[in-house]
């Protein structure tokens, strides 16, 4: 994994994608699908893996809940921070460096409720290191206890369709390698696994069983079509509200910008 590329990208990460209309879409499913088959009344103690600017521990920090949130970039950890003091909201956000591709991750005070990663963190770490991952959250987490991570599947209809139009079949089928695929961030090169819903239960099955798989981004187009988006608002809207109706069809998981997974804690 490549921490100087992501803490290059840190600085404009929100301009790029977190403040996108794509990002801000796409975001808002992730949250719907928390606020109702996660969130209740109670307070939860959340672990964020790969929480990059800090935007998702933001939100679940205004909600009251304590979160503990995690990168592997120093830039993106001192982003989030910032925020979390800016907002006045320090006392519920604990920032700490973690490498996924060899997360070893101490005991807390008390189990963590829910262990959420948004936006393909997971992309970052083969195989071998989902099952680590898995094995170390099992020594975090209680049972009963939810995981939900959004991650990028090993094929996107949106992606093939655009490049194949475009005379790139190479481009269009490049998810379905799985990887390492490499990805430029920041014009520095990143090694890149694509994780289809079926990967990531199997990479977990010792400890947690699957609950739910959501597609993410069927008909809300990835963000390197923005520039299309932020033109076409209203067709965007439609969009987004079509992924709406299409979100409990789960196998559009796997041909999706991205897939949520929901595991439970066995």
């Amino acid at each position: 994994m490549s921490r100087s590329a992501f803490d290059a990208v840190a600085p404009g990460y929100d301009r790029v994608f977190t403040d996108s209309a794509v990002g801000r879409v796409q975001r808002l499913a992730v949250h719907h699908y928390l606020d109702r088959r996660v969130f209740g009344e109670t307070p939860l103690s959340i672990l964020e893996l790969g929480c990059g600017t800090g935007e998702d521990a933001l939100l679940f920090a205004r909600r009251g809940h304590q979160v503990t949130a995690t990168d592997f970039s120093t830039a993106m950890l001192e982003q989030t921070r910032a925020k979390a003091q800016q907002h006045d909201l320090a006392q519920s956000i604990e920032v700490a460096a973690l490498d996924l591709g060899h997360a070893v991750l101490p005991i807390p005070e008390r189990p963590f409720d829910l262990v959420f990663s948004n936006f393909g963190a997971l992309n970052c770490i083969d195989e071998d290191a989902l099952r680590n991952l898995a094995e170390q959250l099992a020594r975090v987490t209680e049972a009963g206890s939810h995981v939900v991570v959004v991650v990028m599947p090993r094929a996107c209809l949106w992606e093939s369709l655009y490049f194949l139009l475009r005379g790139r079949p190479r481009s269009a089928f490049r998810r379905l390698r799985g990887g390492p695929v490499s990805a430029t961030v920041s014009e520095a090169s990143v090694s890149t696994w694509y994780h289809s819903p079926l990967e990531i239960t199997r990479a977990f099955k010792a400890f947690f069983r699957r609950r739910a798989v959501v597609p993410i981004g069927f008909a809300v187009p990835p963000s390197f079509l923005e520039p299309w988006a932020t033109r076409h608002s209203r067709a965007l809207a439609v969009l987004a509200k079509t992924d709406q109706i299409l979100r409990p069809i789960g196998p559009l998981a796997s041909i999706s910008d991205h897939a949520l997974i929901h595991l439970e804690r066995m």
